[in-house]
């Protein structure tokens, strides 16, 4: 579309230098629009929340900062789809879609149930999901903070290309993972774990082609026992940034023929400091040419190349809500069962510890039952108006090990979205919800609580 040039200028904001501080003067800020439920973020969370808001009559709006759906999946290329299995309704949909495509597949089947994807079909198929459910999508939009009044989260700002605006919502559902809606709201919080605060490493995902037909990987030990050997053997100088365990290396084979995600790049990290990601995604970078250059020392995988990294790092953890409950790993390890549980989990306490990872000490060895995670998780202790979805729910660091997977995150967020439709449907506060109710139609829908369920990787 060709229109005719026309000189334009912008209103400028006014500022005053205070000090070391920057002291910016009163504005009114445009509503760009005003809707029932509004979704911060469109990753696994974000995306089950928005679809299921809409299939339940709701005016949604999807906010994302990237310019597609699918968040880690897509923009993080993160293989496996863990927990996609017995988690119902849309999260079974999303499969079947997937599947139908061709783009879904069984990975290292005899030992897990777990499954791949292709990433590009993913970011189709979330697309074409929304659209036949009437959500309206906003992308390349930025959510810098949120809009409370009386305790209760009204709308947030945004940051786009258009400026500084507003969105307002009956309901607000942050699923952006790393709580930064809950954060701007001024709800309490904790990050990292309890003894230090130290938060698990940081891992940007990267894609290779030209593995050999057949070829699949049996272990990370194995692995990483051939890449210690090719390293000190060719003096490469390279070191691999974690120990003898089980959760790295990995490469993650797709349906795509020859393809495969990988997982073996490692860096601590701030998580809420970009100085910090800056750093700790060019250091992963510089860590996948590294592992490339060991892989094509393996036989067989000489014709394997470096396709491209992902668009964003991937974070494990960030901001953990302090919500109506608290789950702990006490939880995890004896199955607890919840009248008020949304979505069940058995994803094993994956804690990516660099130092104790491999040994006696490493939490991937703790045992535990299948669990129910229940609907208090997602909700503030006391803002009204606000839900929180996915890996920056309620729990403990050791518990968040487990649930924060991509599969229970979509759950989480189908969860939300049905929750947040009918308060605004019915005239209710988020926590007047029926919760009983809320699992029972899931139920019904597909989704397997804790009896159905078995736990995997242990």
């Amino acid at each position: 579309m060709h229109t005719k040039s026309v000189l334009r200028k912008e209103t400028t904001h006014p500022k005053e230098m205070v000090a070391d501080h920057v002291v910016e003067s009163p504005r009114r800020l445009p509503v760009r629009g005003a809707y029932d439920v509004l979704v911060c973020g469109g990753g696994p969370a974000g995306a089950g929340a928005a679809l299921a808001a809409a299939r339940e009559g709701a005016r949604t709006l999807l906010v994302e900062k990237y310019g597609m759906l699918g968040g880690t999946w897509t923009t993080g290329l993160l293989n496996p789809f863990f927990e996609c299995v017995g988690r119902g309704w849309l999260v079974d949909e999303l499969v079947q879609n997937l599947s139908r495509a061709g783009a879904f597949a069984s990975w290292r089947k005899e030992r897990y149930d777990d499954h791949v994807f292709d990433v590009e079909t993913m970011r189709r198929v979330l697309e074409t999901m929304m659209q036949e459910a009437g959500v309206t999508l906003l992308y390349y939009t930025l959510v810098a903070d949120a809009v409370v009044q009386d305790d209760r989260v009204s709308g947030v700002v945004i940051e786009s290309k258009a400026g500084r605006e507003a969105i307002l919502a009956k309901v607000v559902i942050d699923g952006t993972g790393d709580g930064d809606v809950l954060a701007r709201a001024g709800c309490d919080y904790e990050i990292g774990r309890a003894s230090d605060g130290q938060v698990q490493p940081l891992t940007l995902m990267f894609e290779i082609a030209g593995l050999p037909e057949g070829w699949e990987q049996r272990s990370s030990e194995e692995l990483y026992d051939q890449m210690i050997s090719i390293i000190e053997e060719h003096r490469l100088g390279y070191r691999l940034p974690y120990p003898r365990c089980s959760f790295a290396p990995w490469v993650i084979n797709t349906p795509v023929p020859g393809a495969a995600d990988v997982q073996c790049t490692h860096a601590e990290a701030d998580p809420l400091d970009p100085a910090d990601l800056t750093r700790a995604t060019i250091l992963c970078r510089r860590q996948a040419y590294e592992t490339v250059d060991v892989l094509r020392r393996i036989p067989g995988l000489e014709n394997i190349r470096l396709t491209h990294t992902a668009a964003q790092i991937g974070v494990r953890e960030a901001r953990r809500l302090k919500g109506r409950y608290y789950l702990t790993a006490q939880d995890l390890m004896a199955g607890r069962r919840f009248e008020d549980a949304v979505t069940s989990c058995a994803f094993v306490i994956d804690v990516h510890d660099l130092e104790k990872g491999g040994t006696g000490e490493d939490l991937c060895t703790v045992r535990i039952q299948p669990y129910e995670i229940p609907y208090r998780t997602m909700l503030p202790e006391r803002l009204r108006g606000l839900l929180v979805a996915g890996r920056c729910i309620s729990g403990s660091h050791e518990a968040h090990a487990s649930y924060r997977v991509t599969g229970t995150a979509m759950a989480l967020g189908q969860a939300a979205g049905m929750a947040a439709a009918w308060a605004v449907r019915e005239g209710l506060e988020l926590d007047a919800i029926d919760a009983r109710k809320l699992r029972n139609v899931l139920q019904t829908r597909g989704a397997k609580f804790a009896e159905d369920v078995r736990v995997v990787h242990q």
